[in-house]
């Protein structure tokens, strides 16, 4: 498994190493033939008040199609940046980190799992205790199915991490 390189905004931060255990420690694959270590934690309140403020920020997406067309995107951005300044080197830190509802089908965690695999260089994902439909829910407030969210912003990336952590 890759070391795991967080958000510089959560490597500043006293609880980084917390963050990081509670990432390994709880790490398994996301399907039985996957290629990519991802955490399974609990969906915490101050989560989902982060990730629902991402959303209405545009700070974050959900849709697993969008998602893929938005690290498509930004991908492209950054090769043309390394093309440009090839001496410049690319920051491997996750900056992106995708959340994902616990009850995707084997083809929803290999899609994600692929991802992952495109994008090792900044995308980290985290699997929620918590049904796409709960989930959906507590996002919108409506009785909406949502089994992926991807955080784009950096920062915000940072803060959906800390909120992982249990309270106290």
């Amino acid at each position: 498994m890759p070391v795991l390189k967080l958000p510089k905004d959560l490597v500043a931060d006293p609880r980084h190493d917390a963050v990081f255990e509670l990432l390994t420690k709880h790490a398994g694959l996301l399907w039985e033939s996957g290629r990519n270590q991802v955490a399974t934690l609990p969906m915490t309140d101050a989560l989902a008040v982060e990730l629902r403020g991402a959303l209405a920020a545009e700070h974050a997406c959900h849709g697993l199609e969008l998602i893929a067309d938005k690290l498509a995107g930004e991908q492209k951005g950054l090769d043309a940046a390394a093309r440009r300044a090839p001496e410049s080197p690319q920051n491997a830190r996750a900056s992106r980190i995708l959340f994902l509802a616990s009850d995707g089908s084997t083809r929803f965690y290999r899609d994600c799992d692929a991802l992952l695999s495109r994008y090792p260089q900044r995308l980290l994902a985290c699997r929620l205790e918590i049904a796409g439909e709960a989930l959906g829910e507590k996002l919108t407030g409506s009785a909406k199915l949502i089994r992926s969210v991807l955080v784009l912003d950096k920062r915000v990336a940072a803060r959906a991490l800390l909120a992982l952590l249990p309270p106290g």
